[in-house]
């Protein structure tokens, strides 16, 4: 594949985690725009697209087969346009939602096609390179945007929805570099989820867990920063840029940690997301809250690839659309429970506190990498006595 379709396709990152995350600076402007508004529905500006993505999710695999995946990719982008842009221009909150739920159905077009092309084109180290590419992407393009965005938010939220007009230069991109990629020729398509190896299942449903995990910082910072009396405004934006950037280095060395460590890296990113969370649930200055979100992106960048890479490597290639189609479902459906997660555990706990949730997700996180670093430990040496 040429250099300029690379690009072309690895541009496509920016539209799926990215996509849904640009609107977290203006969760407390709108709060404040809106103040009738439950504090739930308005975390739902930054969460709705999530769950909106699931109906065209499933929908990609059958429209890979009928028409050419660049034309999917330009239909998803001329969507994502419309639906990112649209809230800027409403005075009713329920036609914004309305506009985030359009932006989801896009990604829904976008995600499963790009990744896939990505799984199809590439194969094994080359693959993994890939993978860990796009989600570096992800994160640098996001922390750039969303540094802007913390500034734009200051001045209004509708601003906010503006900076979705990136979406013109990938636009251009898609028509101008990426081949037509023919639709997906095969004698039997994988319909149903009965050929998916069962191990496939675990590494969606963890995808999806770790997904909501990182989803917590944008969903929730806004409101944990005013309620805490932390930064302004515009530190909303520079911190989730935070975690991004770590997102971003996660995914650059992803490739070169996972032939180190092999099976232990997971457990390791686990515990780095652990401290994480300890340390925000704890963090009392800007700057303990940057390093905090910088831990948790740094785990997400290297777990996100490491999902697409093990799925790729356990899945037959002709249900391979299908899989990514159902691991970015539970992707995307746990990013939209998100807030309802939170409001579960602060129920469980009595408490509307933010810092009290941070805790037992950290509390949770290092249970879980202390379980499964034995099982770690017995898959590497394992593999070690059979390559013996």
């Amino acid at each position: 594949m040429k250099l300029s379709a690379r690009i072309a396709l690895l541009s496509m990152a920016v539209t799926t985690t990215f996509g849904t995350m640009m609107a977290a600076p203006a969760v407390k402007p709108l709060a404040v725009a809106f103040p009738g508004t439950n504090a739930l529905l308005v975390q739902w500006v930054v969460t709705i697209s999530s769950l909106f993505i699931l109906p065209t999710l499933f929908m990609a695999g059958n429209l890979g087969r009928r028409f050419s995946r660049k034309n999917i990719l330009i239909a998803g982008l001329l969507m994502y346009i419309i639906g990112g842009v649209g809230p800027a221009f409403m005075n009713s909150f329920e036609m914004i939602l309305v506009f985030r739920a359009i932006l989801g159905l896009s990604i829904g077009l976008i995600s499963p096609t790009f990744n896939a092309l990505i799984a199809e084109n590439f194969q094994g180290k080359e693959r993994s390179r890939m993978n860990g590419i796009q989600t570096s992407i992800n994160g640098i393009g996001g922390a750039i945007f969303l540094s802007f965005g913390g500034i734009i938010a200051s001045f209004g939220w509708r601003d906010v929805f503006l900076t979705y007009l990136y979406a013109v230069v990938l636009f251009i991109l898609v028509i101008a570099f990426l081949p037509k990629f023919p639709p997906i020729q095969m004698e039997v398509v994988a319909k149903g989820t009965a050929k998916l190896p069962k191990f496939f299942f675990a590494v969606a449903a963890a995808a999806g867990l770790h997904s909501m995990m990182f989803t917590l910082i944008p969903t929730n910072l806004s409101l944990y920063l005013s309620n805490n009396g932390i930064g302004t405004v515009a530190s909303v934006g520079y911190l989730t840029a935070f975690a991004l950037v770590g997102v971003f280095v996660g995914g650059l060395v992803v490739t070169r940690l996972s032939i180190m460590l092999k099976k232990l890296l997971v457990p390791l990113d686990l515990a780095v997301m652990a401290g994480g969370f300890l340390l925000i649930g704890s963090a009392h200055t800007v700057w303990s809250v940057a390093l905090a979100v910088f831990m948790i992106g740094l785990a997400e960048g290297m777990l996100f690839p490491l999902s697409f890479i093990k799925t790729a490597e356990v899945v037959p290639k002709p249900s391979l659309t299908w899989a990514i189609s159902l691991m970015l479902a539970c992707v995307y459906a746990c990013q939209f429970l998100s807030p309802i997660f939170v409001k579960g555990i602060e129920l469980l706990l009595h408490t509307d506190s933010t810092r009290g949730v941070f805790m037992v997700i950290a509390a949770a996180l290092a249970v879980s990498a202390v379980v499964y670093l034995p099982i770690a430990r017995s898959r590497k040496n394992g593999a070690v006595q059979s390559i013996s």
